[in-house]
């Protein structure tokens, strides 16, 4: 299973959460922001990699 934690800065919520689902057997996890200044900005190529 993939999952695709989405926040607006990726600082705090869904890199906690991509880490706790990342422990998970089987379960693929990443994080992304949808903020221009995001750790990690969410993007098309990685919506299509968790679809």
């Amino acid at each position: 299973m993939k999952l695709l934690f989405v926040c607006s800065r990726n600082r705090l919520r869904s890199p906690t959460a991509e880490a706790v689902f990342s422990t998970f057997p089987g379960v693929e996890a990443r994080s992304a922001g949808t903020s221009h200044d995001a750790e990690e900005t969410i993007s098309a190529e990685l919506i299509d990699v968790f679809q």
